[in-house]
């Protein structure tokens, strides 16, 4: 099949959905499939991307596979890769073309508006004119409503579609303050919403979870949608390298200035709307000097919360630190002895926070605050690699840590987490199953 896929970012971004996307390409050009990538040139968090092009018989695109690797010239658009010097079929590398959308940034509304609209002509055209035309066009979520061009273009085209979902909208929007519940705009985007996942030529929604797939199941597809496809759910994986000693773990927790005897308490990831800090730092300040500390690593939009909290409270034993390389994630989620994730209430169901993957590959316990019937409360409490603390539970929060400072609780939760990730959260398994989804 030649798959085209819909996505703003891609790596060498670091955005988790392109992330995950490079993964899936590179099993689908393995599998044999042609495989093209449709990104925004501007990159995560502003930056910008240059990259060795090529010439095909269709004209001037980006061939690098997902390794970074230029392409040799053997795998023309329309047909598979040369053997190789073995006889072993080779994958082709994908095709990635970068639209030069508008570049105004989040800072306003409709600043962000234009950039998604030219985003969305820019790949409206790209799949017009492309030859070979696309057998299956693949939405994600990254910029919403992405399944509305999907569904029409593959019209056009003569395709078929299909969805991975990673944020559900407009539940999103109705989460983060910008549309009121059954409003007219509401129902509005409700409808485009459903149309875009919907009609017989939609193959497939895939989504990251339980909670989102029910939600999507419940709202999205129905009978009188005419599609023809389930709702499938696949966990997302660890991105980092999965392999790292224990001297490295002591030396990152030297390197940070960490007691061996110390219990630090880690949140690394994105510090989104969709989460909560008000309990973590009230728990985070309570905590003695030598006796633990809460270290934040990450960014967003409530980033600004910790480092207020930390300007307030200078004694307090609570750290505030940018993203830490790719490289050295395992190292660096090894170095805590125990995590934390959140989410609100309000957003069960809507998104799944990927860091909870990559904690239990790590083998270490997460106290999670949020609701118990979501996906991680679920994951959380069926393995018995944590705690599951019910949002504004702060008494709740403090047992936890309690218990934490026990080195053979954490160990035994820690290797209870590891087991269910082996089960659940395997690399080579998950994408070979998001993969075999959207080909399906």
């Amino acid at each position: 099949m030649h798959l085209v896929f819909i996505n703003q970012y891609y790596p060498p971004d670091g955005a988790p959905t392109g992330i995950a996307l490079a993964a899936v390409v590179e099993e689908l050009a393995v599998q044999g499939h042609e495989v093209t990538v449709i990104c925004a040139e501007g990159g995560y968090a502003g930056m910008r991307h240059k990259t060795e092009r090529h010439k095909t018989q269709e004209g001037e695109v980006e061939g690098l596979n997902v390794e970074g690797r230029k392409s040799d010239g053997d795998s023309p658009r329309g047909g598979p890769a040369a053997p190789d010097e073995l006889g072993r079929p080779r994958p082709s590398d994908p095709i990635i073309l970068r639209i030069r959308a508008t570049r105004f940034g989040r800072g306003t509304f409709f600043g962000k508006l234009l950039d998604y609209l030219s985003f969305y002509l820019g790949v409206a055209w790209q799949l017009a004119v492309m030859l070979p035309k696309p057998d299956r066009i693949v939405a994600l979520t990254t910029p919403p409503y992405l399944s509305l061009l999907a569904r029409v273009m593959s019209k056009l085209r003569g395709a078929d579609h299909a969805l991975w979902v990673m944020d559900i909208y407009p539940d999103v929007m109705v989460a983060h303050g910008i549309l009121q519940q059954n409003s007219l705009a509401h129902r509005a985007l409700s409808w485009l919403a459903r149309w875009g996942m919907s009609g017989k030529r939609c193959a497939a929604v895939l989504t990251l979870g339980p909670d989102m797939a029910e939600r999507l199941a419940k709202r999205c597809i129905g009978e009188s949608t005419g599609a023809r496809h389930l709702v499938f759910w696949v966990p997302l994986w660890s991105a980092g390298n999965e392999t790292t000693d224990n001297l490295a773990v002591i030396e990152r927790r030297h390197e940070m200035g960490w007691g061996d005897d110390e219990l630090v308490v880690m949140y690394s990831g994105n510090m989104g709307l969709g989460h909560r800090f008000g309990e973590i730092l009230e728990v985070g300040g309570q905590l003695s000097e030598g006796r633990g500390r809460f270290v934040f690593f990450g960014g967003g939009k409530r980033r600004g919360e910790i480092a207020e909290f930390i300007e307030k409270h200078p004694n307090a034993p609570v750290e505030l630190h940018d993203y830490v390389p790719m490289e050295i994630l395992a190292t660096h989620l090894r170095s805590a002895d125990v995590h934390l994730v959140s989410l609100d209430v309000e957003w069960t169901g809507m998104m799944l926070p990927s860091k909870l993957h990559g904690i239990f590959t790590a083998g270490r316990p997460v106290i999670f605050m949020g609701n118990e019937n979501s996906s991680i409360g679920r994951w959380v409490s069926q393995s018995g690699g944590g705690w599951v603390i019910a949002p504004g539970d702060v008494n709740g929060l403090e047992c936890a840590i309690h218990e934490a400072r026990d080195p053979k609780v954490r160990e035994a939760r820690g290797l209870a987490a590891k087991s269910f990730a082996e089960a659940n959260f395997k690399r080579q398994i998950n994408v070979r199953r998001v993969a075999d989804i959207l080909v399906c």
